[in-house]
């Protein structure tokens, strides 16, 4: 049973880690909006993108892509630590 919940936190982590990546290297165009709401992961991205934009208004995009990164790489190595103490 363990094992089945660690796959299943695992996929639902790599997908959030996933989209962040997506996000931090796709083209931003001036349209996109990640504020609307509509799944947690969209609140994270409108709140990082806010952020970004009040702390830094003429290169927001570099900080909005860079924070992005980060948080990704911070759930893919919770993702990576799960595996490493549920394994052994």
């Amino acid at each position: 049973m363990s094992q089945l919940m660690l796959i299943v936190s695992s996929l639902f982590l790599l997908f959030i880690a996933g989209n962040a990546f997506y996000v931090a290297f796709k083209k931003y165009e001036e349209d996109d909006d990640f504020s609307d709401g509509v799944t947690f992961i969209d609140l994270v991205f409108g709140v990082i993108l806010l952020i970004s934009e009040k702390f830094a208004p003429k290169k927001y995009i570099v900080i909005f892509k860079t924070l992005s990164f980060l948080f990704g790489l911070i759930i893919f190595g919770l993702t990576v630590l799960f595996w490493l103490l549920f394994t052994s």
